[in-house]
Order: C-alpha cells, then sequence, then structure tokens
C-alpha cells in the first residue's frame, strides 16, 4: 500500500514549518482523479486525503497524517471503512542516514458485512532504538 502512495494521491507544497526540532516541507495529499487501486489493500486509499511533513535537509518524512474523507467499500471482505478512520505516523532518527517510527496512532470506523459497526483504536510509541548484536556464528 506505501508503494501506491506516490500514485494514488495528488501532493501540493502549503508550507514551510519546524516539527520537532526538523525544519520540514508540510504537503497535503488528496486523491488522485482516476486512480485505479491494482489490489484490495489499497482500496482504502481513494477515499483519504492526508498531511506530510518532510524533513528539508534529508528528505525523510517527520509525520504522516491520514484520514477517510467518504466511505471506502472493501469487496471481499464486506467491509466499509468509514469517515471518523484516521492514522498517523511519526519517525525520527536513530542514525544519520535511518530513520524508524517513534509514534503510531489509528482510529477505525467500519461496518463488517456491511452491517455491524466496528470501531478500534491503537496508539503506540517506540523508543530505546540501539543496533543489534551481529553473529560471528558461521
Amino acid at each position: 500500500m506505501l508503494e501506491q502512495m506516490t500514485t494514488a494521491f495528488d501532493f501540493h507544497l502549503v508550507g514551510r514549518r519546524t516539527f520537532s526540532g526538523h525544519k520540514v516541507y508540510v504537503l497535503k495529499a488528496t486523491p488522485h482523479k482516476g486512480y485505479h487501486p491494482p489490489d484490495r489493500d489499497s482500496q482504502v486509499l481513494t477515499g483519504m486525503e492526508g498531511t506530510l511533513w518532510i524533513d528539508q535537509k534529508t528528505f525523510q518524512w517527520v509525520k504522516v497524517e491520514a484520514h477517510v474523507i467518504h466511505p471506502v467499500r472493501i469487496e471481499g471482505f464486506l467491509a466499509e471503512v468509514e469517515p471518523g478512520t484516521s492514522f498517523e505516523v511519526e519517525k525520527r532518527p536513530v542514525t544519520d542516514d535511518i530513520w524508524l517510527a517513534s509514534h503510531y496512532s489509528m482510529k477505525s470506523n467500519a461496518k463488517v458485512m456491511l452491517l455491524i459497526r466496528h470501531k478500534g483504536a491503537e496508539d503506540d510509541t517506540f523508543f530505546d532504538y540501539h543496533k543489534a548484536a551481529v553473529s560471528s556464528d558461521k
């Protein structure tokens, strides 16, 4: 699904700011007219819009927020993802060239079997990253 983001959305520069100590470009992502998702996982992108904060020096994304703006039916599951569904991911550098997630939150609002309402939420914080030990066993 992440690979599909560049074709599923149109991106527009809306400003420059400082976020978490990083000078960032702020981009608005809106649905690309005529986008056809190649798989079931990418279908939800057709009903979303969002905002990205991109580090001006490294071009790594520092934060992504997205939310569903209109219902999206996911065939095969007979499910519908509805407005109120959103997610947010923040990343930070753990080395000069490696950025990893520091925060993830998600709220879901859906109908399962197109009848049963399902709401959920998740909020995770990631920290204390360190290099894994390398084994010299052969």
